[in-house]
């Protein structure tokens, strides 16, 4: 074998060494490559799919549903991978009902995903905020006595509501429950309150989860002097006076973490997501407007952004 010859074989093998150094740092050989099943391309999903592969220390591979649903399921009935994680509630359903073979699940970008799971161990992060926290935030940032109304339908949120009710009350809150059983009989049961009542919370419900519907209960609530609180971006941008905002790269990210303790320490968490407040400078204008005596107190460059 001449100089150049062993010369290339020696530059050869140095190449294949380093690349192997570099996989083995990005992907531990002891560790199982990860499987993650996203429900479609919505922009929600695709910004906590970014956050785990930010953080996600193994190799994975992405299944899309809306792509390809049987490929998908296939891959979930298979043995080929030990982790996997769901973003989504299709994504969830599909994992946690074929994938009795995959020792360690995770769901993930959904509102009570243990409703998904049927009587499977549960780990990931709930969409859902907890009502108790958001009543908390009120209580904190709004003050103590304000009356706060809640519109949403018995079957979907009966059991919440329940629970809602002591939390109000533990926080010396008073909350006005308004069960509505179809959008025709939102601003029915609204009216006759609304000069009796301070806020109005909304949470996940169908019956009151049209961008119409909302924006119009906001805009009267507004010009009765009500203060509106939402869960998400459009709700500010509509005029609520406090968002609940919840930033999606970081579920993602905070799941990555999650599959770590899960793969690594055998530690199954369900947690709530991280929540962002969002305070609306335009709607507390119109407050102190149109009703002064209950909102002048109120100074939103102090509290919490």
């Amino acid at each position: 074998m001449g100089r150049h010859h062993r010369l290339i074989v020696f530059l050869l093998v140095l190449v294949f060494s380093l690349g192997d150094c570099l996989v083995s740092r990005h992907v531990p050989a002891s560790e199982p490559p990860i499987g993650i099943f996203l429900s479609s391309k919505i922009r929600p999903y695709l910004q906590a799919l970014h956050g785990m592969e930010d953080e996600l220390d193994f190799d994975y591979q992405v299944f899309d549903l809306s792509e390809n649903y049987e490929l998908a399921r296939h891959y979930a009935r298979s043995r080929r991978f030990q982790t996997c994680v769901a973003i989504g509630p299709e994504a969830i359903r599909l994992l946690y009902h074929f994938g009795s073979a995959i020792p360690n699940k995770l769901a993930i970008m959904a509102l009570d995903p243990e409703k998904l799971v049927g009587n499977h161990t549960l780990c990931g992060i709930d969409l859902r905020i907890p009502i108790s926290f958001q009543l908390k935030i009120i209580r904190e940032k709004l003050g103590p006595g304000k009356k706060v109304a809640i519109i949403y339908n018995k079957s979907e949120n009966g059991e919440l509501i329940q629970g809602a009710l002591k939390d109000a009350k533990e926080k010396r809150l008073t909350l006005v429950p308004l069960e509505v059983q179809g959008p025709s009989q939102i601003m029915e049961r609204l009216e006759p309150v609304l000069n009796q009542i301070d806020i109005i919370l909304f949470i996940p419900d169908s019956v009151v989860i049209s961008e119409k519907i909302v924006s119009h209960i906001t805009k009267t609530a507004l010009l009765k002097g009500v203060a509106v609180c939402g869960f998400n971006r459009f709700f500010y941008e509509t005029g609520a006076l406090l968002s609940f905002i919840i930033d999606y790269e970081e579920v993602g990210r905070r799941a990555a973490r999650l599959v770590e303790k899960l793969v690594r320490e055998h530690i199954c968490i369900l947690t709530p997501p991280k929540v962002k407040l969002l305070w609306n400078e335009r709607a507390l204008k119109i407050l102190l407007k149109t009703r002064p005596e209950k909102w002048k107190n109120l100074d939103i460059r102090e509290v919490e952004k």
